[in-house]
């Protein structure tokens, strides 16, 4: 049993030599001998330390050095009196132009200017309609001629006035009149584009109307209404006091 226990210890110890033993290099020579970095202190090998990196000082940067305090441009005063104002600033007119007192004010008429027409005092109002179409309209000087027809400028299309001359009338004014339903305003419903001209002096003159898109070419009407309109210089008959 001693001998038993004797010749396990040998083997130990000699296994033991053997893992402690470098392994030969492949040229035959026996490596040198690598120190583990996991040796503990009890094993008697401890892992060489790393050198830190050697620090390189910095050289100091000189920063700029401020402007002395009592230098002429600080010492210097500003005198805000002596500045100049808005009103020193001249400004000097060409050559060629008169200066303002020397410009005579302007009081008569412009070449080109037309003395403004009087116009005669409303005296009553002619109702032009639809079924007028082609007909002769008969007024007096002063009388409105208000020319009535439907349209819906929802649409786009509206009357306008083609190729009026103002002679024997006038343009007064023109305005859309939206149908009522029960006191209710129609919107999108047809209206009718009420179209007033005033008669301002004896004679005959062509009234048309054309129903367009504004937007669209002059020649491009959907509709046209027209009536030839006379003016004397005594009161039209059934003539209506004006509103």
């Amino acid at each position: 049993m001693k001998l038993i226990h004797g010749a396990a210890a040998l083997a130990l110890a000699l296994s033991s030599t053997w893992a402690q033993e470098p392994a030969p290099s492949p040229s035959g020579e026996a490596a040198a001998p690598v120190a583990s970095p996991l040796a503990t202190p009890s094993g008697g090998s401890t892992a060489a330390p790393v050198p830190a990196p050697a620090e390189t000082p910095l050289e100091p940067v000189a920063s700029p050095e401020p402007p002395p305090v009592d230098s002429a441009k600080m010492k210097a005063e500003v005198n805000l009196a002596e500045t100049p104002g808005a009103d020193d600033f001249a400004i000097t007119p060409p050559a060629d132009e008169p200066g303002a007192e020397n410009a005579a004010e302007v009081t008569g008429k412009l070449e080109g200017d037309e003395e403004p027409r009087p116009r005669p005092a409303v005296a009553g109002t002619i109702e032009v309609t639809a079924k007028d179409q082609n007909q002769i309209v008969r007024a007096a000087v002063g009388n409105l001629v208000r020319i009535s027809l439907e349209s819906n400028p929802s649409t786009g299309y509206n009357w306008e006035l083609r190729d009026f001359d103002y002679g024997v009338a006038e343009f007064h004014s023109s305005d859309l009149v939206a149908r009522q339903t029960d006191g209710n305003v129609l919107f999108g419903a047809p209206g009718d584009t009420v179209i007033t001209i005033q008669a301002v002096k004896p004679g005959t003159q062509d009234i048309t109307l054309v129903y367009r898109r504004p937007w669209e070419p002059p020649g491009q009407i959907a509709a046209s209404f027209a009536f030839k309109l006379e003016v004397t210089g005594t009161t039209a008959p059934e003539a209506t006091p004006a509103p």
